[in-house]
């Protein structure tokens, strides 16, 4: 989506708010070897959950159950960068691992956009895409994740 470069920051502040409440957290362990920089975008890393407890959620069926207990949940990594286009700030919100919890990470986002519209700022762009739709060169773009190590 696009945002004025001026509500930037607070486009950003709402949507890492919305990712809290989908229960993930900053990892910045995950960005640690990527290289925003080469894409000329900011980038900032969430997740949640972990390999263990997806492969114990899915191997036993408790996916069907829950996606979220606590630190045992289905994992997720999502992708936020922003890049500036012209007078406007590009603003990425990428799931490069976790689709199963995609439904409820998608409805927090979209709370937030919903926020932000009823606060007066404009929100443009294309709107809601595949992760692999994302362009190529972006850093929420899964292989350009996984190249920079973000996905591991």
């Amino acid at each position: 989506m696009h945002v004025p470069q001026g509500v930037q920051d607070a486009a950003l502040l709402a949507f890492e708010q919305a990712l809290q409440r989908a229960h993930l957290r900053a990892a910045p362990e995950r960005a640690a070897h990527a290289n925003p920089g080469a894409t000329g975008e900011t980038l900032t890393v969430y997740e949640r959950g972990s390999f263990l407890a997806e492969t114990l959620f899915n191997g036993t069926g408790l996916s069907l159950l829950t996606t979220r207990v606590g630190p045992l949940s289905m994992q997720a990594v999502v992708v936020l960068t922003t890049r500036t286009v012209n007078d406007l700030s590009r603003v990425i919100v990428s799931m490069v691992v976790g689709g199963e919890v995609a439904p409820e990470i998608a409805r927090e986002v979209d709370a937030a956009i919903d926020d932000l519209v009823a606060r007066g700022v404009v929100v443009d762009g294309p709107g809601w895409a595949r992760a692999v739709d994302v362009p190529r060169e972006s850093l929420g773009h899964p292989q350009t994740a996984r190249e920079h190590g973000i996905r591991g």
